[in-house]
């Protein structure tokens, strides 16, 4: 119980020290936020908590077939505001096409053979 209320507080710290950095400087913060230090993170706590390097392995494959489509969700907020969306719908946009993105890659994965 105690990791997991020290893996949320590190996680909230993170993201709030992201948003601090990011009101002084995008580029900063974005650098943070591109390097996959979540992912990293999390790898390492699948393994510390049940010593399963194949869990963890596991879900690094999954995390490397889903990143491309997560990308989706930067194109289209980036379209949507060049377009003249508002923020939200443009946010709202941005995650249903990322939804869609990924279910696409996971059924084509699945159907090549390849389950995440």
């Amino acid at each position: 119980m105690w990791m997991f209320i020290l893996k949320t507080v590190g996680t909230a710290l993170f993201i709030a020290a992201l948003s601090e950095v990011a009101k002084r400087s995008t580029l900063v913060a974005s650098l943070m936020v591109a390097l996959p230090l979540a992912t990293m993170l999390t790898v390492a706590n699948i393994y510390v908590d049940g010593r399963d390097a194949e869990s963890a392995t596991r879900f690094a494959t999954t995390t490397f077939f889903l990143v491309p489509p997560g990308l989706a969700f930067f194109v289209v907020l980036i379209g949507g505001q060049k377009l003249g969306l508002h923020f939200w719908p443009s946010f709202a946009l941005s995650i249903l096409a990322t939804a869609v993105c990924c279910w696409a890659v996971v059924y084509f994965l699945r159907r090549a053979g390849i389950a995440l």
